[in-house]
């Protein structure tokens, strides 16, 4: 085998190998089976409206904003859930209060605060701070309140499910100082990268991805009932009788890439279409690469360079029988046919 088509083949199975380190996680989100941990009816739905189980999450509600000035769509949503809950602490993260929370609580975060580049990366971050220090339940403002929350204050820590798979972030809740929130945090740092896609780097840096990649690390280990993470089904979140929230338009942090990977969503054939295209283009592409390397002696090219600098070079030797200068390295496999 030829020393350049080998060069090829190591490079394509050292970026495979590292894009599979990179996601090898959200590759066995599908696999991690959340409904042995739902929420059950019986748990949150009583004929007489009573809760036979004690609150042990504190009566908190936790939203966020920019400033205390909410969009008129939301404002519906937020006093509904202020009015079910006159007895209920409410917090509204605005900038402000969160970066001071972070500066005098956790000030170890806060060079990664700063470096957030979306505003959404902070308020996905500080609804893990402010569920770590105070506990409570956190709500996105496009999730109104449909009902009383107290059924979800008897399980130490919840969260709800997702399309496709994994958990979102628009509501959770938990006890103060409970060990997956605390994991969070411990990880936001180590996931804040820069993916170039913005809409990937949000999601997986601090939003639903990250959240659920961090959830199915956690739920790997045998985890003690009080430490558990309950999850809440579709039919309790929204949409039907006894659903604890509904809906209104949000997603207001969406741009453009979002957008289309949205649309993309819609047309899976179409999306699956494409990406083959696009992966038989690339291969393509380099087929003819390699070829022009092999007709242009590129690799024996790169060996002679090599050795003007001094490098080492693999498998090179003088050429006797040539009339090349003494110092020509040629590479031996290249020559054969």
């Amino acid at each position: 085998m030829r020393r350049s088509l080998k060069v090829i083949i190591w490079a394509h199975i050292t970026i495979a190998a590292f894009l599979l380190y990179c996601s090898l996680d959200l590759l066995l989100l599908p696999l991690d089976d959340l409904t042995k941990d739902a929420l059950l009816d019986s748990e949150l739905n009583s004929a007489d409206d009573k809760i036979e189980k004690p609150a042990i999450i504190p009566k908190i509600i936790h939203q966020t904003y920019k400033t205390e000035d909410v969009p008129e769509i939301w404002r519906a949503g937020q006093q509904r859930c202020k009015d079910l809950h006159p007895e209920y602490e409410y917090i509204l993260w605005t900038d402000d209060m969160a970066r001071k929370l972070i500066e005098e609580e956790y000030d170890w975060f806060l060079e990664t605060w700063d470096s957030y580049k979306f505003p959404i990366e902070r308020a996905d971050a500080i609804r893990y701070f402010a569920l770590v220090r105070y506990g409570g339940i956190y709500i996105d403002l496009d999730d109104g309140c449909e009902r009383k929350l107290d059924p979800l204050l008897t399980v130490p820590a919840f969260a709800r499910t997702t399309t496709p798979t994994g958990v979102s972030n628009d509501v959770l809740g938990s006890v103060p100082g409970h060990p997956f929130f605390v994991k969070v945090l411990n990880n936001l740092q180590n996931y804040n990268r820069n993916w170039l896609v913005p809409y990937i780097t949000i999601m997986f840096s601090t939003g639903p991805l990250f959240l659920s990649v961090i959830l199915e690390q956690y739920r790997r280990n045998n985890i003690p009932e009080e430490a558990n993470v309950r999850i809440m089904l579709p039919d309790d979140y929204t949409g039907k009788e006894n659903s604890f929230f509904v809906i209104s338009k949000g997603s207001s942090w969406h741009l453009d890439d979002a957008r289309f990977i949205k649309a993309l969503g819609r047309h899976i054939p179409l999306a699956v279409f494409c990406g083959i295209t696009t992966g038989c283009f690339i291969f393509l592409m380099e087929w003819y690469f390699y070829q022009w390397c092999i007709r242009t002696n590129f690799f024996r090219s790169l060996d002679h360079m090599s050795s003007k600098v001094g490098w080492k070079t693999l498998r090179t030797r003088p050429r006797k029988d040539s009339n090349l200068p003494v110092n020509t390295v040629i590479n031996k496999e290249d020559d054969m046919v």
